[in-house]
């Protein structure tokens, strides 16, 4: 069986090398900032005053783990 010249890996018919290391890192950074992001735009929406005081650090945490966790869930 041919292999890839780029893997070495087994080159059959729905072959797709694995993507490089940087490549991970940038996606899996980018979805952390983007829910991150998006979770102050949605506490600067709800907590217009900032009554609440831990309610921002709180929703960057769960913006950034929830970001990832979507990315790497549709990404397979």
């Amino acid at each position: 069986m041919a292999t890839c010249p780029r893997c070495h890996g087994h080159l059959t018919d729905h072959h797709r090398c694995p993507r490089r290391r940087g490549r991970v890192a940038a996606e899996i950074t980018l979805a952390a900032l983007a829910g991150g992001l998006t979770a102050l735009l949605v506490v600067a929406l709800v907590d217009p005053g900032g009554q609440f005081t831990y309610i921002g650090p709180t929703a960057v945490t769960i913006g950034v783990f929830g970001g990832i966790g979507l990315d790497r869930l549709l990404r397979g």
